[in-house]
């Protein structure tokens, strides 16, 4: 028999960023970058982490994957997951671009394989996979703006369905020179903007098992794609049912604000016509904006949630101070103003 609605809890959590990789200096002195536009992470020594040749084989943002699962499924107490849940808007954008520059400079002759086999979005889920030994469930999510969010739904419903028991759920995005160059034509980086293009490389273990570490609780997750103001308000009302919890016990908002004007006007339209005055976060000014970014987010809010307090660096209002520590955290995302998600995280 199937049970249904089980609680869903947040393990372990690891980061690999522009901060210091593994850890959570970032939360009393984050490094900065004035004036920066595109800052790549900040990665550890792999050679200390991952065998020789695992190193020599695997391209970058497959080693930082492997590392990042290790360390969440190491920290979680947990011996195997039941299944790997991938956001990425890019895959491995570094090796489709050196394997398409190789058919244009070589004639395609003399071509690496390796690069044409490490170039897809879902190689990274697959080398997860892998890495912990994993052989259920493996998928990836490519929905660039709210790829991690897809990921963590999906993860969401097998779990509280009763479906699986235990999931690594993460978001890995690279960003090179020349992808950044376009994005920025594109007006995706907008000029004049006062944030920064990163990349990113998190996850975390979630399950429904008794007896292990626990941060908190995922409550609600729901993802729409609507310009209805209308449609939105009632998402989040739903997200706010499934979580048991009205508006008014929201502590705070975690959003995607970045320092691109048209980003965050839409955000605080949004804010304000979804009645959400309470005190509003980023994470985008600490990590850099990319596509499944938001997995900073999700792991700043749940951080937050644990230590029962909101870090000042993430607090985009200083001057409203909580009333109380922290007991739900709203993780809101748009991307485009179109594809629009909430998560709901609760102090366990």
């Amino acid at each position: 028999m199937i049970m249904k609605n089980l609680s869903v809890y947040v393990n372990s959590l690891s980061q690999i960023s522009v901060q210091n990789p593994l850890c959570n200096d970032w939360t009393t002195v984050p490094r900065t970058f004035p004036g920066e536009r595109l800052v790549v992470c900040s990665d550890p020594d792999f050679k200390l982490l991952l065998p020789a040749n695992v190193v020599r084989r695997n391209s970058k943002v497959l080693r930082r994957a492997m590392v990042v699962a290790k360390d969440a499924l190491t920290k979680s107490g947990l011996s195997q997951v039941d299944g790997v849940f991938t956001g990425s808007g890019l895959g491995c954008v570094e090796s489709t671009e050196a394997f398409l520059q190789g058919l244009v400079y070589s004639g395609e002759e003399f071509l690496k394989p390796t690069q044409f086999m490490q170039s897809t979005h879902n190689t990274i889920s697959s080398v997860i996979g892998i890495a912990l030994k994993c052989n259920g469930y493996n998928t990836t999510y490519c929905h660039k703006g709210i790829s991690f969010e897809s990921a963590l739904l999906d993860a969401f419903m097998q779990l509280s369905s009763g479906k699986i028991s235990s999931a690594f759920v993460c978001g890995f995005d690279e960003m090179s020179v020349t992808y950044h160059s376009l994005l920025c034509r594109s007006g995706y980086f907008e000029d004049g903007g006062t944030g920064f293009a990163g990349e990113s490389a998190a996850g975390g273990v979630i399950s429904t098992i008794d007896g292990v570490n626990r941060i908190c609780r995922v409550a609600a997750v729901r993802i729409v794609y609507t310009n209805d103001k209308a449609l939105l308000a009632h998402t989040l009302s739903e997200a706010l049912s499934d979580a048991g919890i009205a508006v008014g016990d929201i502590d705070a908002v975690m959003t995607g604000i970045n320092g691109y004007p048209s980003n965050d006007k839409a955000y605080f339209r949004n804010l304000d016509s979804l009645n959400l005055g309470c005190k509003k976060l980023g994470f985008a000014h600490i990590f850099g904006e990319s596509y499944s970014g938001s997995v900073y987010g999700f792991y700043a809010s749940a951080l937050c949630l644990q230590c029962s307090q909101i870090f000042s660096v993430l607090d985009l209002e200083k001057d409203k101070p909580l009333a109380r520590k922290p007991e739900n955290i709203l993780i809101y995302r748009h991307f485009n103003n179109k594809d629009h998600a909430f998560i709901i995280l609760r102090r366990c």
